[in-house]
């Protein structure tokens, strides 16, 4: 749009032409006007351009200008031709002509014009800014967050995101979200604040997202084994950060790899048996009343069999 004084009419559309270098047709005017396209504009495209418009500081100055200019042409219009002097040099008529014709108007082009709206106040600026994605400690002093250790996996469900796997048990909720968002390196994604409604802290909650919302890669690298996740609960969303991958659960010690006193504990369990204790009241029994033994002349295979069983180990 180009400014303009609303007693000219159509005649500002030759304006806009010659701005956009365009011919009759090639441009969109909204209201419609008969013999120019037309077009729906949205309510964002308008709320932008009222944005822009309150950026401009020197619109006041620009309409009071084209004011005066656009009433002096009328008014040149509108006197009648001077009359031509009976004879003066060439040259003298050159220069007279040239004082008295007006300057020719030149309109100063915009792109965004449109109501004008109350100037927010300039917002002041700390000395120090913050880079992109980080807020000063004074922003954040009060709001919400919560870290949740969680796992990242790929199921037939699609992605799943368990929050406190190791309490997940077959009473578990399990929700479904449609909307995903990723970092601009995929290094990890956002699920909305509704992911979690009704989800209490240090309860586990199972979180499914359709395997068609991520890239191939992250799909391929969640199916080769489940990662370890950190997940960060604030009131802007669910923030999903895959970390390594899971460590399997560690297999049983083998027999020889068992402690020391717990071989020793075999060991004395061992000799102690029922079978070898009695084997020892026996030969001692022997040995207190060998005459006795003897007398009865038990074989001598017997004693040694007694003897080498009883003191073996």
């Amino acid at each position: 749009m180009v400014l303009h004084h609303v007693d000219e009419g159509r005649a500002v559309l030759r304006k806009v032409a010659a701005v956009l270098d365009c011919s009759k047709g090639g441009f969109a005017v909204v209201p419609p006007v008969e013999g120019y396209p037309t077009r729906r504009v949205l309510f964002s495209d308008e709320q932008k351009l009222l944005k822009l418009v309150a950026g401009e500081d020197d619109l006041p100055e620009m309409a009071e200008d084209y004011l005066i200019n656009y009433r002096f042409e009328q008014e040149r219009k509108a006197r009648p031709a001077p009359t031509p002097a009976p004879a003066v040099d060439a040259v003298a008529k050159t220069v007279s002509a040239a004082l008295r014709a007006p300057e020719p108007f030149r309109w100063r082009p915009r792109l965004h014009l449109a109501e004008l709206a109350p100037k927010p106040a300039p917002r002041r600026k700390s000395k120090r800014e913050m880079p992109e994605g980080y807020l000063p400690a004074e922003a954040v002093s009060d709001s919400e967050c919560q870290f949740v250790e969680a796992e990242v996996s790929l199921g037939h469900r699609g992605v799943r995101v368990t929050l406190s796997p190791e309490l997940v048990t077959i009473q578990t909720r399990a929700v479904l979200v449609e909307e995903v968002g990723f970092r601009d390196d995929f290094s990890r994604f956002v699920l909305p604040r509704k992911a979690v409604q009704g989800w209490v802290a240090g309860a586990p909650l199972v979180i499914d997202i359709p395997e068609r919302r991520f890239p191939a890669a992250l799909r391929q690298r969640f199916a080769a084994s489940p990662r370890v996740a950190e997940v960060t609960v604030t009131e802007h969303g669910v923030f999903v950060a895959p970390g390594s991958v899971t460590q399997p659960a560690a297999p049983a010690a083998p027999a020889e790899a068992l402690p020391e006193a717990a071989t020793k504990r075999r060991r004395v369990r061992r000799a102690f048996s029922p079978l070898r204790v009695a084997l020892a009241v026996l030969t001692g029994a022997g040995l207190m009343t060998g005459t006795m033994m003897r007398a009865v002349e038990l074989p001598a295979s017997f004693e040694t069999t007694v003897l080498e069983m009883a003191f073996d180990n």
